[in-house]
């Protein structure tokens, strides 16, 4: 039987979807990776399917289609989504900014915010995410996932914190969907029995993880820190559906990254049910 392959993400804010999935179905083949990882397999044709940044779907949409009521996003603060600057936001103008490797989607929406909101223009740099050699090379420094939870964790007020999805929220009033599910159309036209069937596991591993993220916040506690408090907010402020709102907002974000340049045409969402 041919086997669908999976990308997998292990990062907190993907536990909702991935904590109680069956990593051992033998119809599955997951491969590990963050978002940036599963963005460059998916357009190689690698991965059947994978949750990848919403900006790597924006430039591949041609050739995608998001798997219905799967994403990660927020409106207001994310809480791992975060630029951590030695300077206010106006301020970095002509300064230096780190940009982390693992992912795409707040990369761009950080250059949306200072450009179309500050009216400021950094200079860019990509770097492995570590905040502290990001630092000592850069004025500011931009992580997302665990990377930005460990440099929460270790700020002693040293560093002004600002999370891009409330900036996000703050200038436009929307949410924003930073993960989606993408699978490739190639599969979906020869194996959609296949993909019907991940994505019944997934929305079903997504159902329990909503309903037991007590689970998933002592995972977290073992494995990343802080305090059941702080996991409960956190995951408070997430949403892993795709409903009309989210689109709005998954849209707006497209506008922009084609009126800076960052994409060549609006991509349309093309949702498999």
């Amino acid at each position: 039987m041919e086997k669908i392959v999976v990308g997998y993400n292990p990062a907190a804010n993907m536990l909702p979807m991935f904590y109680f999935l069956d990593r051992s179905d033998f119809k599955l083949e997951f491969v590990s990776g963050v978002p940036a990882v599963h963005n460059v397999l998916m357009a190689e044709g690698k991965l059947d399917m994978a949750p990848i940044s919403a900006f790597s779907f924006g430039q591949h949409w041609d050739k995608y289609s998001l798997l219905a009521d799967l994403s990660v996003s927020a409106k207001g603060p994310f809480g791992s989504l975060l630029l951590f600057s030695k300077f206010e936001l106006p301020e970095l103008d002509g300064r230096r900014v780190a940009l982390t490797n693992t992912s795409a989607s707040t990369v761009n929406m950080l250059k949306i915010i200072l450009e179309c909101f500050y009216h400021i223009k950094p200079v860019f740099k990509t770097m492995p995410p570590t905040l502290d050699k990001m630092l000592a090379e850069a004025d500011a420094a931009l992580l997302i996932a665990d990377e930005a939870l460990a440099g929460l964790a270790r700020n002693n007020n040293d560093l002004f914190v600002y999370d891009v999805s409330q900036e996000w929220e703050k200038h436009t009033g929307l949410s924003m969907t930073f993960a989606v599910w993408a699978v490739s159309n190639s599969t979906l036209e020869r194996f959609p029995s296949g993909v019907d069937y991940v994505h019944k596991q997934l929305l079903e591993s997504k159902q329990k993880g909503l309903a037991h993220v007590d689970k998933i916040i002592d995972h977290c506690i073992t494995n990343l820190g802080h305090d059941p408090k702080f996991w409960s907010v956190y995951f408070s402020q997430l949403r892993y559906g795709l409903e009309p709102d989210l689109l709005k907002g998954l849209n707006t974000y497209f506008r922009y990254c084609v009126d800076l340049g960052l994409l060549p045409a609006q991509p349309q969402l093309n949702i498999c049910p």
